[in-house]
């Protein structure tokens, strides 16, 4: 179905643990009141999956209904392994129980969803820097990287303005697994790392600490807090850098809900990557909820 004055596209960004949607019109403009989230278990059935789903979209097409507007399409920012394309998971260290489901089929026998409607999935890294490159603060940059902190480490990369992408659309490089010390990088430098390196600190083990509590206890003036951001900062400089240099990034972002702490990384950080150049922005996401949203809007645009 293509895009007339009066239609809209469902967005969705589907995480570990929850679900966020948002309706955008035909200009591309996030409409107000139209954000929704719902939980979604990654572990779950294969009927939890698709309930979830179903509420989203259902929600969705209910908005666009009250306005008097067409659901022309849905956009699904969604991590791998994955067949974008085909709009199949291949995962199996999560949503193990959608695997090889025809997803895309799924989406389209859902009440409200016409037939014509455009179904496309981009890998949810991808989609994140492809919205900042569109609409944010890698606008303007022949090469860029983004990094996602959040109970996994994703990473994405673009070149003139377009993310490299594997031939089955996921990311061209990959770093979670990216050997370190007695594990890999996302041991280090993920929700677990930064938890596991706040325990090392202190000695001590809470079960219920988050690393927004640690953002805030950090932004309080606690020094553990404050030196875990700092050690993740400099891990992460240290991992990065000769990547950087090979694919002559000029702006390295961090975006997932965690980089919301960048300003107690961003010393570290800088530090351990003065003197890659070219490297002349390093920031946080500008949108870090909605970055996402953007690159499907982008690749919904762009035809791809």
């Amino acid at each position: 179905m293509g895009l007339t004055k009066n239609s809209c596209r469902l967005l969705l960004d589907v995480g570990g643990t929850f679900l966020k949607s948002a309706v955008a019109d035909a200009s591309g403009q996030l409409l107000p009141g139209s954000e929704f989230s719902c939980p979604i278990r990654s572990e779950g059935s294969r009927a939890e999956i698709e309930g979830s789903l179903s509420t989203v979209v259902a929600k969705g097409a209910a908005f666009a209904a009250e306005r008097g507007m067409a659901l022309a399409g849905i956009g699904i920012a969604i991590p791998g392994p994955f067949d974008y394309a085909a709009g199949i998971s291949r995962m199996t260290h999560k949503f193990r129980s959608i695997c090889g489901v025809d997803l895309r089929g799924v989406l389209h026998a859902m009440p409200g969803v016409p037939a014509d409607a455009d179904i496309r999935f981009m890998q949810d890294v991808n989609a994140a820097l492809a919205g900042e490159i569109a609409r944010g603060n890698a606008a303007g940059y022949g090469a860029s990287a983004l990094v996602s902190l959040g109970t996994g480490l994703g990473f994405a990369l673009s070149r003139d303005g377009r993310v490299l992408c594997n031939p089955a659309g996921g990311p061209k490089v990959v770093i979670f697994d990216l050997p370190y010390r007695d594990g890999i990088l996302e041991d280090y430098a993920s929700k677990r790392g930064f938890l596991r390196i706040y325990e090392e600190l202190t000695g001590r083990t809470d079960p219920a600490l988050t690393v927004a509590d640690l953002g805030r206890m950090a932004g309080e003036g606690d020094a553990h807090a404050r030196e875990t951001f700092a050690t993740v900062g400099g891990i992460l400089a240290a991992t990065l850098r000769d990547l950087l240099v090979e694919h002559g990034i000029e702006c390295l972002l961090l975006g997932g809900q965690i980089s919301r702490s960048f300003a107690h990384m961003e010393a570290a950080l800088r530090d351990g990557l003065r003197d890659v150049a070219g490297l002349t922005r390093i920031a946080p996401a500008e949108h870090i909820g909605e970055a996402a949203f953007y690159g499907l809007l982008a690749q919904a645009e762009n035809g791809r």
